[in-house]
């Protein structure tokens, strides 16, 4: 019997050392997609800005809207797959339906404007949370999207977005909320999602 009992708890010491590997494991790979998931928002963003920056200074308000209606869609949709993730732009006050976020995004625009009331938040912030669908795991993250101040062009006041944008904005989105923001307000978020591979 006493044997027994030292069997037994050499077993369960054997066991909870495997068990802490594993989850060892797996916190290093959340953590791994957590950084690459970031690093891909951030990259989106920086490139889809400098692309906007570049055709507004090559051709004004009207080419800046055509980024944001129509090149950021496809840039989008590009590096999506080159980078083997899914990601999108999401907005409460969207302009475009593809932008419109699901019930779990909704949540965290929430939160990204109650931790924009205090001092936990800066334009670093992320959010996530990782879901296990049969033997597969998935990361999604957000990044919060602060307006630009190129971007009242065609975000801002009526009096700041000019006549012609305002024409084009109305005949392409005729459901637009996507106006009256100021430099720095939350314009909504950069949504990842991506397949996390577990360490060997």
């Amino acid at each position: 019997m006493k044997n027994l009992v030292v069997l037994m708890l050499f077993a369960a010491f054997l066991l909870s050392g495997c068990i802490k590997k594993v989850e060892s494991k797996r916190d290093a790979a959340i953590e791994s997609a957590k950084k690459v998931a970031t690093e891909a928002a951030n990259s989106y963003l920086k490139e889809l800005k400098s692309i906007l920056v570049r055709e507004m200074k090559n051709g004004g308000p009207e080419a800046a809207f055509a980024v944001c209606s129509d090149t950021a869609q496809q840039f989008t949709k590009k590096f999506s797959t080159e980078k083997g993730i899914e990601i999108k732009r999401v907005a409460f006050l969207n302009r475009n339906d593809a932008n419109i976020p699901d019930a779990g995004e909704m949540m965290w625009l929430k939160e990204f404007e109650n931790m924009m009331k205090g001092s936990s938040f800066n334009k670093d912030t992320v959010l996530f949370r990782v879901e296990k669908t049969g033997k597969e795991t998935t990361l999604h993250l957000v990044k919060p999207i602060l307006l630009a101040e190129e971007c009242v062009v065609c975000h801002g006041s009526e009096e700041q977005i000019p006549e012609g944008i305002k024409k084009l904005i109305d005949e392409k989105y005729p459901n637009d909320k996507a106006r009256n923001f100021k430099p720095g307000d939350l314009r909504g978020a950069v949504s990842v999602v991506m397949k996390i591979k577990p360490k060997k």
